[in-house]
């Protein structure tokens, strides 16, 4: 069973409601895909989701501006565009960034999200 993880652990109350609204629109988008979702699965399901989504794609900027940081060439093909890539202001150090608990956290992320397909 999917459960959602804490709200506090990544968002604050200001955060959570903008996050839901995201989300609900998302979910309740008027298209074949969210229609068929709908009926198949509860509301609250697709939130889960979204929710899930969301903290993943956090984490995954996150992971991103850490290799940015490494300050390593792209390949010469570079056609993941890492060259042109922006670059945060403010970018912890890699090791600040992952850690055990860091790269736990995204697996048991990813676990969970896999589980609710």
């Amino acid at each position: 069973m999917c459960t959602l993880p804490p709200i506090h652990e990544s968002l604050g109350r200001t955060s959570s409601i903008n996050a839901f609204r995201k989300c609900w629109i998302a979910s309740t988008a008027d298209n074949n895909l969210t229609l068929h979702g709908f009926r198949r699965f509860k509301t609250t399901q697709l939130l889960n989701l979204r929710f899930l989504e969301n903290e993943i794609a956090e984490m995954d900027h996150m992971v991103y501006q850490a290799g940015l940081s490494l300050g390593l060439n792209p390949s010469p093909v570079d056609r993941l565009g890492l060259q042109h890539s922006k670059r945060d202001a403010d970018v912890p150090k890699v090791n600040d960034v992952i850690t055990r608990e860091f790269v736990s956290k995204l697996r048991d992320l990813i676990k969970e999200y896999s589980v609710c397909w």
